[in-house]
């Protein structure tokens, strides 16, 4: 048992004023969309379509890269395919040598534009060429969709520099990903090509020097903590991970004390049985910070980990200090969800194999509050979501009209996904509610 002072300084601790941000290193984000492409694809909205990349790497660890493709209708997300899912768990680009990548789907009904979003983990030497899109035609034949600069043959503006992309080719987020650089190369043989570095880059959910597994509500739960400051505890949302808080964890460690988890059955905490629901998370996260004696923490939850921070609050409100929930629901049905999400999720059920089948149907069945329960809420909360959220903006604004004192802010232009799509803009938003909690 730990002496009673150092239990009386945690408490201090806990409740202690914003600290001033912390001086440190500058810690870089570990994965993510670099640069990605816009085609339009209405025409052929319901067809068979094949995607096809070179690329190469020469990565360092566990690093490597990937393609992805995502649908969209009017600017709003439909769904997306990727190398995880064409049936070959090693198609990720970890080869030396030029290996030429295909993914094939069907583009869903309603798709006008698809995003060719390559994507990189970690540090070393990355290359892309040869990006190339088609459709199905009748009679087997395939129809090339026109793919601007696939090859990186056209000219480089003047002005190119380490942080600018090849005509045709557009920056993932406004600002650049901090540890990454891009060039057009050049082949001794002349072919041109796209060249990424990473660099210094923290591998967030991978990092042995901040990992921990602590036993908690009898689940072992993986963890990592970043940073000085009150406790600040960061939940993902559902089938990801630490590392979907890449582009959050930096900021946040300058002010706080970050203590970052995988819910159980994701990320590399423990595989469990059973049902699983929010209120399950939140007796795993305050039995977590029984563990490192924390008595209260801030929550910033995002999605399913926003569910689970209302019901962290609902139900432990000593040990919320504050809450953030983007993207939050408090029932799955259509008057909270699109109707669309909630068939996609339903379609996914079906067709996923059965380990997936427990942590799909907490979407279907999960939450069930009320929001006449949410006025027993005591800490402040900030409601977050995207102008274009799958969660619909009246739900959002009823569980912010719900709580007592509780803010809402709608992201202009973003979707559910805001905190990749705009992490400064989500961070601001997070950070500057904090500073008065």
């Amino acid at each position: 048992m730990k002496p009673l002072f150092l239990l009386a300084a945690l408490v201090a601790l806990a409740f202690a004023a914003p600290a001033q941000p912390i001086k440190q290193p500058p810690v870089r984000v570990a994965e993510g969309t670099m640069f990605r492409q816009k085609v339009a694809v209405a025409p052929y909205a319901g067809r068979r379509y094949r995607c096809t990349m070179r690329a190469q790497a020469d990565t360092v660890g566990g690093s490597w890269a990937s393609l992805g493709v995502v649908y969209y209708q009017g600017g709003r997300y439909l769904a997306d395919a990727d190398l995880y899912n064409q049936k070959k768990p090693l198609n990720r680009v970890r080869a030396r040598q030029w290996t030429t990548y295909t993914i094939t789907g069907t583009l869903p009904a309603g798709t006008d534009t698809v995003h060719l979003n390559p994507n990189v983990h970690g540090n070393g030497r990355f290359a892309f060429d040869d990006f190339r899109l088609e459709v199905a035609q009748p009679g087997g034949t395939w129809l090339p969709v026109p793919v601007a600069n696939g090859d990186f043959e056209a000219p480089a503006p003047a002005d190119s520099s380490a942080t600018r992309l090849p005509p045709g080719w557009q920056p993932y987020a406004p600002q650049p990903v901090a540890g990454y650089t891009y060039r057009v190369a050049r082949e001794a043989a002349g072919n041109r090509y796209l060249l990424l570095r990473g660099t210094g880059i923290v591998p967030y959910g991978n990092n042995p020097a901040a990992g921990h597994y602590q036993l908690a509500n009898g689940v072992r739960l993986y963890y990592e903590t970043y940073g000085q400051g009150p406790p600040l505890l960061l939940l993902h949302g559902n089938s990801y991970s630490i590392g979907g808080f890449n582009y959050q964890i930096a900021d946040l460690a300058r002010h706080y004390r970050v203590i970052a988890v995988d819910t159980r059955d994701q990320g590399k905490s423990a595989i469990t049985k059973g049902v699983l629901t929010y209120d399950l998370f939140a007796d795993d996260m305050v039995a977590l910070l029984d563990a490192l004696q924390v008595p209260a923490a801030h929550v910033v939850g995002w999605s399913d980990g926003g569910n689970t921070g209302l019901s962290m609050a609902l139900r432990y409100p000593a040990r919320v200090r504050s809450l953030v929930a983007m993207g939050a629901n408090l029932y799955a049905d259509t008057t909270a969800v699109e109707a669309r999400i909630l068939d996609e999720i339903r379609e996914n059920l079906r067709r996923s194999p059965a380990r997936y089948h427990r942590i799909t149907t907490l979407l279907l069945d999960y939450p069930r509050m009320k929001p006449a329960e949410l006025a027993t809420i005591k800490a402040p909360v900030l409601v977050l979501a995207g102008e274009k959220d799958v969660i619909k903006e009246a739900h959002t604004r009823l569980i912010a009209a719900s709580i007592p004192g509780a803010q809402v802010t709608i992201l202009p232009g973003l979707s559910h996904f805001a905190p990749e799509e705009d992490p400064a803009v989500f961070n601001a938003a997070v950070l500057d509610f904090l500073a008065k909690h």
